[in-house]
Formats: structure tokens, sequence, C-alpha cells
């Protein structure tokens, strides 16, 4: 059984996210700029939709359903779609040293399409736990619900939360597998986890608090520099710099905990030829 290694697997996808930032930028440079365009965009919207509905409904909750505006749910769209482009391409970089074919690498196919649908399947873990909370939380009035029934729903919803971290955290790996033309085989992905399910989880957060103090730093600079002339685009242009960082390294962190887990070149490096992603 192999372990990962948290610490290495963190610093060695930081190393090639520098070494490698424009390679991987360039591979994808345009579903990259439109993913980051969306993502931007789609926050302004939301933000200036919730203003909207505070001012309307005043003293009321808002209602959430109601802040997903038509642009909003299209900008969501785009980046749901884009995103698979871009990892893909960029777990290949790693795993396999793949560059693209040519200047402009835009393509959503089948590999795509089987990365997208194995994202939804992770997402999709949390779901019984999400709509047993939902019937524990409608039952918890004490007057005309069910409290004992509401309770116990309650406790259930726990477990199933847990177990739905449990098994994507451990899951996740399902990505870099199917990005390199692996079936969708979740069995095979247990398997090679067994036994790293902490490791992996802290190879997560690791890698989150990096990204909070990358973005801190950002975020300050950006704040700073607004307030000069055409500060506004600097700082638009460090908030596209971090979101960056933190899919480059997000996917980096998975290709490498694949690799070295499952086995993958295994005393050669990344794509049999030394470590092409740590150099």
């Amino acid at each position: 059984m192999r372990k990962l290694d948290v610490v290495g697997t963190v610093m060695e996808a930081y190393r090639g996210a520098y070494s490698h930032f424009l390679d991987l930028v360039k591979l994808v440079w345009l579903p990259v700029v439109i993913y980051i365009v969306a993502n931007i965009a789609q926050q302004e919207f939301l933000q200036r939709r919730l203003e909207e509905l505070q001012q309307q409904e005043q003293g009321s909750l808002i209602n959430v359903t109601e802040a997903f505006s038509l642009p909003i749910v299209l900008l969501m769209l785009v980046g749901l779609f884009t995103w698979p482009m871009i990892a893909v391409a960029w777990h290949r970089f790693v795993l396999l040293g793949d560059r693209g074919s040519g200047a402009v690498n835009f393509h959503f196919g089948r590999r795509e399409a089987v990365f997208l649908l194995a994202s939804i399947f992770l997402v999709l873990l949390a779901l019984p736990a999400f709509l047993v909370a939902m019937v524990s939380g409608a039952l918890a009035d004490p007057v005309s619900g069910d409290t004992a029934l509401s309770f116990g729903l309650a406790i259930l919803a726990l477990v199933l939360a847990i177990a739905a971290v449990y098994y994507s955290v451990r899951l996740t790996l399902l990505l870099p597998a199917v990005a390199i033309g692996e079936p969708l085989n979740a069995r095979a992905i247990l398997d090679i986890t067994k036994g790293n399910f902490w490791r992996l989880l802290g190879m997560i957060i690791l890698n989150m608090l990096f990204i909070m103090v990358i973005a801190i730093a950002l975020n300050v600079v950006g704040a700073l520099v607004s307030f000069i002339p055409g500060g506004i685009v600097v700082a638009i242009g460090l908030q596209a710099l971090g979101m960056t960082v933190f899919q480059i390294t997000s996917v980096a962190i998975l290709s490498i905990a694949y690799r070295d887990l499952s086995g993958m070149n295994e005393g050669a490096g990344m794509s049999g030829a030394g470590d092409i992603y740590d150099r």
C-alpha cells in the first residue's frame, strides 16, 4: 500500500506552478480567459443582484433562488463547460507531458465530457445528506412537526455528510484518471487511495491554506493600487492571477497524488522522462 507524501505533493505542485505557469496558461489560454472573465462577471452580477434584492426585501430573508438571474445562470454554464477543457489539458500536461497540438486548444470532446460527468458525480455524493437534512428541517417545527423523527433524520444527515466527505475526498483522483483516458472506475480509485484519506484531506487543506495566504496578499495589493489611476485594471488582473494559481495548483496536486498512489511512471518521474512538472 502506497502512502501519499502530503507536504512533498503540495510543494511539488507549487514548484511546478512557478516553473510552468506560462506553459500551462499558453496551453489553454482561450478557455482560461473565457473561464476567468465569466467567473469575475458572474461575481459582479451576483453581488449587484443580491444588493437589489436586499433593497427590495428590507427586513425579510432573501430567497436565494431569486438571485440567479438569466445572465448569472448563463455565465455559470460557460464556466461549467470551459473548466473541463482547462483541467483535462493541465492533468495531461502534468502526467503525460502533453503540450497540445496547436496554438489554440479549445476542444470539448469525449475526455472533457467524461471529466464533467466525474465532477458531477463527486458533487452528487452530497445529495443524500442534503435531502435528508431538508426533510429534517421541515419536521423541526415543535408545534406541527415530529421532533423525534426530525432529530433522527438530523443524525442520519450527519452520517451521510461524513460518508460523502470521506468518499468524495478519496474519489477526487477520478479526475486526473479520466483526464488521461482511464475509464470512469470508482472501485479502482478506492483501491489506490485505501489508507490515504487523511493524507488526501491534509493535502487539500494545506493547498487551501496556501491559496488563502496568496489571495489575501493579492487582495491587499489590489485594494491599494485601486486608488491610483488605472489601478482597477491592475486589481482585476491580480484577481485573475489568483484564480489561475488556484486552478493550476488544485489540478496539479490531484495529478501528482494520482501519479504517486497509482505507481504511474514509477521510478521515472512524470511522463516517464524525469520530473517534467517539477523543473
